[in-house]
């Protein structure tokens, strides 16, 4: 028998084992075309689209993108990836990768995500503008290219106050290194339909009041384009009284809401009480400029009827606004900007940065619906730049009037240090000083005056209660108030325990209105002849 040699007999064995590992890899491949095939016949298009997409999605193999740190303001240059949607109705809940949507698609209603961005640099990706499904209005849409200026807003405005961090900084109009005792004085900005307001303001605070305090009356010529000879009545007060004069407001960007700042910002005043047109002092208010709290201060605010846990204003603890100023979230009243008392040369660095909120573009603020006009902005800036102020502890009242048992409340009032009524702030029903101005369903007066008497109860919450308790409601009066009259406070004045009301016959300014409202008429009898009840009605209806 002829022996093999072991090594041709071993170099026999891998010829017959790599002929079956062939085969089986084969037959492996084969089972996997079908396999899939199957899967293809089988399976729902979308949620397959779903499945090669998530597999396939460079961006969800990427490390987990970061929150754009707080106080984070380097100069960057980032490029939009997109929406990413999250589940859970937060920001930071599960993936949702399905409801993701490119840069430019507008984001709707409640859906809670973020914009991711890439620094184009360092390559880094950050979350931005981070939203719960209650972070916006429902009415808020954006995109996220919107992003990109979002981010760079807070770059802008550290950028916009660090000049004003210089020692030399001061505002217009304010002496540099002046010794001089402060010149204290109120502001006012006047506008065609409360020219009649505001003269009745000025004359309280002159002749029943005794305010002796500087007045400057500040107004916008383009708004008073189509009003010829609104002032009138004011430039009377104005010849007769050196300390009441006139200022023109020379941006046009500061008409409307722009106007408050922008008085406030370029005043020839040292520390200033501004006040709105509509917002009635009951007694002089020279003295707040010596309370202690304004002593160390600086700046006196004021708060609104709302708060995080009660707000028609949207802001509370999971509001983009927060992210968008890049300040954590503040629990606290928000600010009724209906008078404010500030020293303009102790609080230049704020002013400026209120100044750059309300007059940079676009407004966030306004084009995401986080914040109303100018009511909270100083509060915003202060709060950012850690400035000291004092907000007035007691949560405002509300004066109004009772018809067939139900209130409606048409006036916000504020109150002192000391927890006493000073401010009566009608902006619900605007003085007119005419007939015109009256709700169709509503009979003149008595007393034959055309404003409305609307001050007969006062509505104050009981300070002894804690202030979770101070809830604000927001109704229509109907039918013992028009269709269109808004009402605050509480329908019924005895339903709420936390709330107390008043006669305002009882109280020490009850004749006030009557004195405000027959100064609104004589408002109205100094206008020039071509200002007669028609043509006034037909304009100021326009």
């Amino acid at each position: 028998m002829e022996w093999r040699s072991p090594s041709k007999i071993a170099s026999r064995q891998p010829r017959r084992s790599t002929s079956a590992a062939r085969w089986l890899l084969y037959l492996l491949i084969l089972t996997c075309i079908s396999y899939t095939s199957l899967l293809l016949l089988t399976w729902p298009s979308d949620s397959l689209s779903f499945a090669l997409r998530s597999a396939n999605d460079p961006y969800d193999q990427l490390p987990e993108v970061k929150v754009l740190p707080m106080g984070d303001t380097k100069q960057r240059k980032f490029r939009c990836i997109g929406w990413r949607a999250t589940s859970n109705c937060t920001p930071s809940g599960p993936r949702d990768s399905a409801r993701d949507q490119p840069c430019s698609r507008t984001i709707y209603n409640s859906n809670a995500g973020y914009c991711e961005v890439e620094d184009t640099q360092s390559g880094e990706r950050f979350q931005v503008m981070r939203r719960h499904c209650t972070s916006l209005f429902q009415a808020a849409h954006f995109r996220c290219q919107d992003a990109l200026g979002f981010v760079d807003f807070r770059v802008k405005a550290r950028k916009a106050v660090e000049k004003a961090f210089i020692p030399e900084f001061v505002l217009p109009n304010v002496a540099k290194g002046s010794q001089n005792s402060p010149k204290d004085g109120i502001i006012i900005v006047v506008y065609p339909k409360l020219v009649a307001s505001a003269y009745a303001l000025v004359r309280t605070l002159r002749e029943v009041l005794n305010c002796q305090l500087p007045i400057e009356l500040w107004y916008c010529p383009q708004e008073l384009y189509s009003f010829p000879g609104p002032l009138t009545p004011l430039k009377r007060l104005v010849d007769s009284d050196a300390t009441i004069t006139f200022h023109k407001i020379d941006d046009t960007r500061a008409m409307g809401f722009g106007a408050k700042v922008f008085s406030i910002y370029n005043s020839f005043l040292d520390r200033v009480l501004f006040l709105d047109a509509d917002n009635f002092p009951v007694r002089d208010p020279s003295s707040l400029f010596q309370t202690p709290e304004f002593e160390s201060t600086g700046a006196i605010f004021w708060p609104d009827y709302w708060h995080p846990k009660r707000t028609i204003f949207n802001i509370h603890a999971k509001s983009m606004l927060w992210e968008l100023l890049d300040v954590p979230f503040v629990d606290m009243f928000e600010q009724e900007s209906g008078q404010l008392l500030l020293d303009r040369r102790r609080h230049a660095v704020p002013m400026k940065l209120a100044f750059f909120y309300m007059f940079h573009r676009p407004n966030y603020f306004t084009k995401l619906k986080v914040a109303h006009g100018d009511k909270d902005l100083f509060r915003f800036a202060w709060l950012k730049l850690n400035a000291s102020f004092h907000m007035v502890q007691s949560p405002p009242a509300v004066a109004g009037k009772v018809i067939n048992g139900t209130f409606c409340g048409m006036t916000m009032v504020q109150f002192d240090l000391g927890g006493n009524v000073l401010f009566l702030h009608r902006n619900q029903f605007k003085l007119t000083g005419k007939l015109a101005g009256l709700k169709k369903r509503e009979a003149p007066e008595a007393d034959g005056l055309p404003d409305p008497v609307i001050w007969t109860h006062l509505l104050s919450f009981d300070n002894t209660y804690d202030t979770n308790h101070y809830i604000i409601d927001t109704y229509r009066g109907q039918p013992a108030f028009p269709k269109s009259q808004s009402c605050f406070g509480k329908r019924k004045l005895e339903k709420d325990p936390h709330f107390t009301s008043q006669n305002f016959s009882t109280l020490s300014f009850a004749g006030l209105e009557n004195t405000v409202r027959q100064f609104a008429v004589d408002a109205v009898n100094l206008l020039p002849p071509r200002h007669n009840a028609d043509t006034m009605r037909q304009r100021l209806a326009g």
